[in-house]
Parts: structure tokens; sequence; C-alpha cells
């Protein structure tokens, strides 16, 4: 998305007639040509801060730029962004949303998928047996990664 980004603000500069120095707070001429060069991405903070500085919605932005990706118009991506959020919400999203705070603090995100029992055991067991991490990935049909972390908890 380097391009579709760097087209859209060159031509969203371009049109509100504003100059690199509009910019100079929000972010280096050296990035902003980066950028405009489609040679460097944008994090989201920053996207927020160009869209602020050139007084247009990031929606707006996002649009343009899917626009370009998908070949379709700005439009019909917010039409269809439209569709996902109603049926996101419809879905309880925004519940689901509000579960993730407590008083306004971002709670820690719960415990992936606990081990399965017999991996655990049976890792164990060809450890004390004296294989290596490798044979026994091998052995079990698991990844070495997920032997790498059972091997650790022995």
């Amino acid at each position: 998305m380097k391009e579709e980004l760097a087209i859209t603000l060159r031509a969203i500069r371009q049109m509100k007639g504003k100059g690199y120095e509009s910019l100079a707070e929000t972010l280096s001429q050296s990035n902003l040509s980066l950028l405009e060069q489609g040679k460097i991405q944008a994090t989201l903070p920053t996207l927020l801060k160009i869209a602020d500085t050139l007084d247009v919605s990031l929606l707006t932005i996002m649009a343009l730029c899917l626009a370009i990706r998908d070949h379709k118009t700005p439009e019909r991506e917010l039409l269809d962004a439209q569709a996902e959020l109603q049926s996101f919400m419809e879905s309880g999203g925004l519940e689901l949303m509000e579960a993730q705070t407590q008083d306004g603090v971002l709670k820690k995100r719960e415990r992936g998928i606990r081990a399965n029992a017999q991996r655990v055991s049976a890792v164990i067991d060809l450890k004390r047996q004296g294989k290596t991490q490798a044979e026994t990935a091998r052995a079990l049909g698991l990844p070495k990664s997920t032997v790498q972390r059972y091997w650790q908890e022995a």
C-alpha cells in the first residue's frame, strides 16, 4: 500500500494547496518525501497526524488508498466497509470491544490455547531419554518451536 498512499497524499496535498512545510510539525521533510515516493510505510499514529494536519478524515485517506489497490471507487470501499461495520455491530462486536477494557484501561489478554498435556508429557519423556529437540520434533511430528517451548517447561 506504499504506492497507493503516495498517490493519495500527493493528490490531497496538491488539492489543498499545501506544501511540505505544512506537514513540518507532523513528520520530517525527508520522511514525507519518502512517503510520497512510495518508499516507506506510515504507522497509524503518523497517518492520523497527517490526516489532522491536512484536515481530512483518516477514513477518506484509507478509502482512497483501498480504491486504488482494489480498482474500485472510494464510495464502493466505504459502502463495503459500512456493511462490514453493520455486521460487526449486529454480531456483538462492540460489546466484545467493551469487554477488552476495565475502567478505561486495556485488560491483559487471556492466555492462548492451553498446551496439550499428552504432547507435553511425550516431549518430556523423550527429553529424559536423551533425545535432542530436533529428534523429538521429528518423532512426534511437532513444530520445533512447540517442542522448544515444552522442553523449557520440563
